[in-house]
């Protein structure tokens, strides 16, 4: 009676065993998953925040510049838009969603005319969002199940609110991310016997499988609704042709949800293995007892002892056991079909160790990595507030600077009343600039400088006022209209300013300035330049004049600087361009190449047929075009102006006003 007991309980023993270790497997699955999980989605997040800001350039490029007028959206060329942003046809796709969420134009074929609605409400409902909101936004990758690749997208109305424009951005990182964890999810099963697959769905108001392989199961569907709200769930199902299979769901809840709210893993087990083990141990504890019984029947007194003491001991140790220390052992002493039993079940003990050990290191080591992502996490906040703070503060500097030079610059509306066609075009590198543009109008004269001061941002924003204030000085109370005379007093007037203990040192601080003096009696103009050469455009021809070669306030030992006049008739619709090299010298999205003056030549003589008041705008596009995601590397100015017979009002200056 006692060996059937002691049969009875090793069996159930076992099974409980059994039972224990899968569902600590199952919770370090999950714990391995979850965790595998979150380092992907903060991979994931590095590699969306640089995409997310070139995506939220193209997006506003293509609503204010291409997509203003949605009158003919429509039917435009949008392959032929993608290739004039320089945008990589292989990573890029355009997409044109109208108020129905029907795809009514794209460079991606497949998607044309399909109805976004349909995908659910999740994701109607955040269309309708974007419309109501009237902002750009951009959900984390979603996982395009016609390429087979994960794809960043970004939405934002246009201004009318009657389209949706769709940037699709593919990354080589996230296919790297992608194919590794549909590598790492097929090779959990290979390391767990038990295992058949472990799945990923991402939810929004149905499940999207991450493995195309792997469908949800549709008799499953009403389980969502306890897995959203943090239940486990786990559920037989069975497979055809494959048996019995129990599947285990857990939900994942996404900290900033968009379209989806989180995620679902649904971990397969197949119970045949297990179930299979637990016959043969019931099977060997059968024979066992079977043997011991005709054993005990003939034996049993004088091996009645031997049975007894063996079995109790197998009940204590496996007691201990059960209540989790694995280190305890049964007595293996004799040759008999207990001794035997012994034997196996601490083989069981050992392997259950094993495994426990196993897991215990796994759980230490995901610990560690957490703890110090963690300190990681928080050295970077601790850096990140610090270089914030300091850069507001820098940032407030440098606008209070930038409004004393504002104050100082001459009104470009009091420019348009000197040359009604014209224009002022300045871009600073910083804030504040290095290049400045000064004008003055002594009776029918009119004075207008152009210089690129050395430098940029602060240093440069000094020379700047420096230099409006010698001329202001010159031109305004001095009287002097002559551009060589006044890059000569220029000149002198900062080496004093300047001035070095030892006047031998060569001084690097000054500034290039090109100077032209429109005598609207005579229909002429007279230019002088220090380093900067100015472009007249006649009948759609670019003439370039060029002046000194020596700069304004460099200081070069026993050299005389001389600037010279060179004089200019002037036609009816003559233009006149004076620049700094900002522009000319601005490197390409790849830092291979310059501008370069020839081209800005070409881009002077094609823009030359329109308007004054337009071409700014083309010169930004074409500048923002060069550049694209590359530094602008210095201060850009550009003053444009034609010349027109007209009558100008006669202004006083204040030498006028005290010979008067």
């Amino acid at each position: 009676m006692g060996l059937i007991i002691l049969a009875i309980f090793s069996y159930r023993n076992t099974r409980t065993i059994l039972n224990t270790n899968n569902l600590t497997e199952q919770d370090f699955i999950y714990e391995e998953i979850k965790s595998f999980i979150e380092l992907e989605l903060v991979a994931l997040s590095i590699i969306e925040e640089p995409m997310e800001q070139q995506m939220h350039n193209y997006s506003e490029t293509l609503i204010e510049d291409y997509f203003k007028n949605t009158q003919n959206i429509e039917n435009l060329d949008l392959l032929q838009i993608r290739d004039e942003l320089e945008m990589d046809n292989e990573l890029f796709d355009l997409y044109v969603i109208n108020r129905d969420g029907i795809v009514v134009n794209t460079t991606f074929k497949e998607d044309l005319y399909i109805n976004f609605f349909s995908f659910g409400y999740a994701h109607k409902n955040y269309l309708l969002d974007i419309f109501a909101n009237k902002k750009f936004d951009s959900p984390r990758f979603f996982f395009e199940h016609k390429t087979k690749r994960y794809k960043k997208y970004c939405y934002q109305p246009t201004n009318d609110g009657k389209y949706i424009i769709e940037i699709g951005l593919y990354s080589a990182q996230a296919d790297k991310i992608y194919n590794y964890t549909i590598t790492h999810l097929g090779e959990i099963p290979q390391k767990k016997p038990n295992l058949t697959s472990v799945d990923i769905f991402f939810y929004a108001d149905k499940p999207y499988p991450l493995n195309l392989k792997r469908e949800f199961i549709p008799a499953h569907i009403p389980l969502i609704d306890d897995l959203l709200h943090g239940k486990m769930i786990t559920i037989g199902h069975a497979e055809n042709g494959s048996g019995h299979i129990n599947y285990t769901y857990f939900f994942l809840k996404d900290l900033n949800p968009k379209i989806f709210s989180g995620t679902i893993i649904r971990i397969s087990n197949d119970p045949a293995s297990q179930e299979h083990f637990i016959r043969k141990e019931k099977l060997k504890i059968s024979l066992v007892l079977l043997f011991s019984l005709l054993l005990v029947f003939f034996l049993i007194y004088n091996r009645a002892k031997a049975i007894v003491f063996p079995i109790y001991d197998l009940i204590d140790k496996t007691k201990i056991i059960a209540n989790g220390n694995y280190r305890e052992r049964v007595n293996e002493d004799g040759h008999n079909e207990i001794a035997t039993l012994s034997k196996n079940f601490n083989k069981m003990v050992n392997n259950i160790e094993e495994r426990n050990n196993e897991i215990e290191e796994q759980s230490e080591f995901l610990y560690q990595v957490n703890r110090k992502l963690n300190e990681a996490y928080k050295l970077l906040d601790h850096q990140k507030n610090l270089l914030e703070n300091k850069q507001d503060d820098l940032t407030a500097s440098l606008n209070y600077a930038h409004r004393i030079q504002e104050s100082l610059l001459p009104a470009p509306e009091e420019f348009t009343e000197l040359f009604p066609e014209s224009f002022v075009y300045i871009l600073p590198r910083d804030i504040v600039s290095g290049d400045f543009y000064w004008y003055s109008k002594i009776n029918n004269q009119i004075v207008v400088v152009a210089s690129d001061c050395t430098g940029h941002g602060v240093p440069g924003a000094f020379m700047s006022m420096i230099g409006m204030t010698i001329l202001h000085h010159l031109v305004n109370y001095e009287y002097i209209t002559d551009p060589a005379l006044i890059l000569s007093r220029l000149d002198i007037e900062i080496n004093d300013l300047l001035v070095y203990k030892n006047h031998h040192e060569q001084r690097f601080e000054g500034m290039d300035a090109s100077v032209c003096t429109i005598d609207l009696d005579t229909n002429e103009m007279k230019f002088a330049s220090a380093q900067r050469p100015i472009m007249l455009l006649r009948d759609g021809k670019a003439i370039t004049f060029k002046g000194s070669i020596y700069p304004i306030g460099e200081y070069y030992d026993n050299i005389q600087k001389i600037f010279s006049n060179t004089t200019i008739p002037l036609l009816e619709n003559d233009s006149v361009y004076m620049f700094s090299d900002g522009y000319t010298s601005q490197f390409n999205e790849t830092g291979e190449k310059k501008f370069n003056f020839g081209r800005f030549r070409q881009l002077l003589t094609d823009i030359n047929r329109r308007p004054l008041k337009e071409q700014p705008v083309i010169i930004q596009r074409t500048f923002e075009a060069w550049k694209g995601n590359s530094e602008q590397i210095d201060d850009i100015l550009i003053v444009g102006f034609k010349y027109n017979k007209l009558k100008h009002k006669k202004t006083y200056s204040a030498k006028d006003l005290l010979e008067d």
